[in-house]
């Protein structure tokens, strides 16, 4: 069995039907995969340190060491509807990226752990703290992101996910500009949030999905943050009129209904994205 069971060993390059508006964007982007794993409740010796020891130790030799990872980031159930919820979101910086790295963490893990008994001794361990049941889900980096600083202890990540639909009087960008002005006037300005991540379903089971991920240091940071979003959006948006011409773009893009999630992130298992380099 290879052990590292995570991540897509073979995917096909779906064309989704994304709207023009939200791909025609002149910025870089990444692709995010978010693997959703479940803890094996029945396993009565179940450890916490035992299961963060066995994942550091991979996470140490093998995820930090693949150069086609761009960032990784590992979360746990807070406020979810799932308990068992713990998400593996890696981060690549091309769709190609995805393939190399797999190949490349089998690469590390056999130089990592040379001798065979010691490789299936060593996933049949980490496995344990799994059920076999597990899903994945890949994402398309848009603009308007505040990058996190690195910070050496957990932190809450709010993960709202609304939906798209697709009118057939879209307008090229409409949706983007609109975004971009609100982020750059209320989220960019939110000091509560240490980081925001706009994304959009790129492959799997609801192409529909525009998810956006808020990060704070406490639960009580994010209701702060919450509370100061809507201030900020009031502040700029001071009118009937601006309110209505708002909420007209945003009700033609967007369902109106989203679902939160709360999850808090094990530090030990981040890997952080380089800075980039300015020319």
């Amino acid at each position: 069995m290879k052990a590292n069971h995570y991540y897509i060993k073979q995917l096909f390059i779906v064309l989704l039907c994304l709207p023009s508006l939200i791909l025609a964007q002149d910025t870089p982007t990444f692709f995010v995969q978010v693997t959703t794993m479940h803890w094996n409740l029945d396993d009565e010796n179940f450890s916490f340190n035992d299961w963060r020891d066995a994942e550091v130790e991979f996470h140490e030799k093998v995820i930090m060491q693949n150069e086609h990872i761009v960032s990784r980031t590992v979360l746990r159930h807070h406020f979810t509807d799932d308990s068992s919820e713990i998400l593996f979101i890696t981060v690549y910086p091309s769709w190609m990226a995805i393939e190399q790295a797999s190949e490349r963490n089998e690469e590390l893990f056999e130089a990592a752990w040379t001798d065979k008994a010691a490789r299936d001794t060593y996933t049949k361990m980490r496995n344990r703290f799994y059920v076999p049941m597990h899903s994945d889900e890949i994402y398309k980096t848009i603009a308007g992101a505040k990058r996190l600083e690195e910070l050496d202890l957990p932190l809450f990540y709010y993960v709202r996910t609304s939906h798209f639909k697709f009118p057939e009087d879209e307008v090229e960008n409409e949706f983007m500009t609109l975004l971009n002005t609100y982020n750059s006037i209320v989220t960019d300005n939110n000091d509560h949030y240490k980081a925001y991540y706009p994304q959009v379903h790129f492959y799997g089971a609801d192409r529909t999905e525009f998810v956006e991920v808020f990060v704070t240091e406490t639960l009580a940071e994010l209701e702060k943050g919450i509370e100061k979003q809507g201030s900020l959006y009031r502040a700029h948006w001071d009118t009937d009129e601006k309110k209505a011409a708002y909420n007209k773009v945003m009700n033609k893009y967007l369902s109106g209904t989203h679902r939160d999630r709360i999850y808090s992130s094990v530090p030990e298992l981040h890997k952080p994205i380089e800075p980039i380099e300015e020319d």
